[in-house]
C-alpha cells in the first residue's frame, strides 16, 4: 500500500487526549495492515502515541487467549462503535464499521451495539411545537381549564381522522437509541407544516 502522506495543519494530538474513539479508529487502520506511519500520518496523532496504542492492545490479546474464542474486535473499538452511534444517531450499521473497524462486518457491528443495548429504533412521530403554536395551545388549555365533564360532552367534538394523501407520506426514519431514550429530542421524527395532515392545532 502507498504511504499516505499529509501535512500536520495543526498541533497532533497527544496521547493522554485520544478518545476511546480515535483509539478505536487506530486498531480499526492496523488491522487492514496500515503501518504505524500511515496511521500516524492520515490521524494526525504522533507516531509513538500510534505504537503505544496498538502494542497496548496487542499485549492484552496474548493475556486473553486461552479464553475461548478470540474476539473479532478490541474493547476500544467496541467503545468507539457506541460513540459513533450516539452522536450521529441516523448513520448505519456499515458506516460505522467502515469508519472503525474495516475488518469486520455490518452484523458483527450489530452484535457488538447489541451488547451494549443499543440498536436502531423507528422514530417516534411528533407535532413540532415553535413558540407560537406552543402559545396558542396554552391559551386554549386555559381558556377551557374550567370545563365540567358535562360541558366537554356537550359542546365538543373529537375525532381521530388525519388527512392521508396517497403516495404523499415520507419515509420513517430509524434512530440509533437506548430503550429509555425513545422521547429525546434527537430521537424523535418531528412533523413539520404538511407533514401533520389533519392533525389537531
Amino acid at each position: 500500500m502507498p504511504p499516505i502522506l499529509r501535512s500536520y495543519d495543526k498541533k497532533p494530538i497527544a496521547s493522554k487526549h485520544l478518545s476511546e474513539f480515535t483509539r478505536g479508529r487506530i486498531l480499526g487502520l492496523h488491522e487492514p495492515s496500515m503501518s504505524y506511519h500511515q496511521i500516524s500520518h492520515l490521524l494526525e496523532i504522533p507516531l509513538n502515541t500510534v505504537k503505544d496504542t496498538i502494542l497496548k492492545e496487542d499485549q492484552e490479546g496474548k493475556e486473553r487467549k486461552g479464553r475461548g474464542r478470540y474476539p473479532k474486535t478490541t474493547k476500544l473499538q467496541d467503545d468507539a462503535m457506541v460513540e459513533e452511534a450516539l452522536s450521529n444517531r441516523n448513520t448505519s450499521y456499515s458506516e460505522i464499521a467502515n469508519k472503525v473497524a474495516p475488518n469486520v462486518s455490518a452484523m458483527t457491528v450489530r452484535r457488538r451495539l447489541a451488547q451494549k443495548h443499543l440498536k436502531k429504533w423507528l422514530a417516534q412521530e411528533r407535532v413540532h411545537l415553535d413558540e407560537d403554536l406552543a402559545q396558542e395551545r396554552l391559551e386554549w388549555a386555559l381558556a377551557h381549564r374550567n370545563w365540567t365533564r358535562k360541558m366537554w360532552r356537550r359542546k365538543a367534538m373529537w375525532g381521530d381522522e388525519v388527512a392521508v394523501e396517497r403516495g404523499g407520506g415520507k419515509r420513517r426514519k430509524w434512530v440509533f437509541r437506548y430503550p429509555k431514550e425513545k422521547w429525546n429530542k434527537d430521537c424523535v421524527d418531528l412533523l413539520l407544516g404538511e407533514e401533520r395532515g389533519g392533525l389537531a392545532r
